[in-house]
């Protein structure tokens, strides 16, 4: 057993970079979700713990268009600056298989766990429509980023193949065609968050619930990370010469913005931040990629294998954290009350137990398993 378990969890043949990319996104989205456990906590110590969803989310989004992005490039220039449907078919399977047995899981977990409270379009969540043009509803509420991801993968490939059909043609444009692309769908989706922002928005609206997370117009993160791809493929020495300024313009610019978020998008938003302020926040991911993609490896290992280890079962620990594990806690002590530090304490280590032995239990024994059929279709 504790063979399979350290073979799983290797660190050999992966980017640590990205690694440390995800096990912070993980590591935010965690730290927001289960900020209310820390009330009695020492100020200090709740400012370290305090995390952040919004930017841990966001992080995944960007993270994901530049992995998920460099396949498709990759594919896309292997068949000569096209995609046929066998291309697209095989592109689907990888990403499905690799997420969806997941997704259902722990669908039909929430189900069992909350079946008098399941809503009346249950449905939509097996077709990945639960947030699709509206707000999500509170049931599940971690599948809303899954909507995002599934219909980026959805539709990516089938834009990219028209596209390059209908540009066929041209050859001075076919080598470009995929930023082109992934530039237009930025465009077009900003212009839907503004349109979103205007006519659909009720009075008294709550941004991060009911703003951030409509399906249709969050699309634009993934593909930023789609350009970081193309620029790392095609302009692979500029990509290299800046990677060191660029990362410091982002951490400077995702520091910035987060500081100023809750202000920006709680307090006091309006059209320009709703239509603009993800955008900033995803170039600003973007910007940091290039440099964390470039450390292949680290020397301290004592870091490298847990960092590694929670990327790797970031997935199973994303989906079931939140309403799973944290709510558990939540509803059997009405939210905390009565606690005192020491035992808040406690709980809050025993949470953090939890996540990381359920989330590991599900990768070993279900996810990975499932991944690997993966290896029917090819890359």
């Amino acid at each position: 057993m504790i063979k399979r378990f350290t073979a799983i969890f290797k660190t050999e043949d992966r980017i640590f970079g990205l690694d440390l990319m995800r096990f912070f996104a993980i590591i935010l989205v965690i730290l927001g979700h289960s900020r209310w456990m820390t009330a009695s906590f020492p100020k200090p110590l709740r400012a370290v713990l305090y995390g952040s969803g919004i930017l841990g989310v966001e992080l995944f989004f960007v993270l994901s268009g530049f992995l998920i992005g460099g396949i498709l490039l990759k594919q896309f220039e292997k068949n000569n600056y096209s995609l046929n449907f066998g291309d697209i078919k095989n592109f689907w399977m990888r990403r499905w298989l690799r997420t969806l047995p997941n997704y259902y899981f722990i669908l039909l977990v929430y189900i069992a766990l909350y079946f008098n409270e399941i809503p009346d379009i249950i449905w939509r969540y097996f077709f990945f429509l639960q947030n699709i043009w509206n707000t999500p509803p509170n049931f599940f509420e971690e599948s809303w980023s899954l909507c995002i991801e599934e219909l980026s993968y959805l539709i990516s490939p089938l834009i990219l193949a028209l596209a390059a059909y209908l540009f066929k043609s041209a050859k001075n444009i076919n080598k470009s065609i995929f930023v082109w692309v992934s530039i237009f769908l930025i465009i077009i989706i900003t212009i839907l968050r503004a349109y979103y922002s205007v006519f659909f928005l009720h009075e008294g609206y709550k941004w991060s619930h009911d703003f951030r997370e409509v399906g249709l117009i969050r699309l634009d993160a993934i593909y930023f990370g789609f350009i970081v791809a193309f620029i790392a493929s095609k302009h692979s020495e500029f990509y290299e010469k800046t990677k060191v300024f660029t990362f410091i313009i982002g951490v400077i610019g995702i520091a910035a913005l987060m500081v100023f978020q809750k202000n920006l998008t709680e307090v006091n938003p309006n059209l320009f931040l709703n239509t603009f302020f993800t955008s900033f926040l995803s170039i600003a991911i973007a910007l940091t990629i290039p440099f964390l993609a470039s450390i292949k490896t680290f020397k301290f290992q004592f870091i490298a294998k847990p960092v590694t280890a929670v990327s790797i079962i970031s997935y199973s620990l994303y989906l079931i954290n939140n309403g799973v594990v944290a709510a558990m806690f939540f509803k059997s002590s009405n939210g905390g009350e009565g606690w005192t530090t020491s035992f808040a304490f406690g709980m809050y280590i025993l949470y953090w137990f939890l996540c990381l032995f359920i989330s590991t239990l599900i990768f070993v024994f279900f996810e990975k398993p499932m991944t690997d059929l993966r290896n029917r279709f090819k890359q």
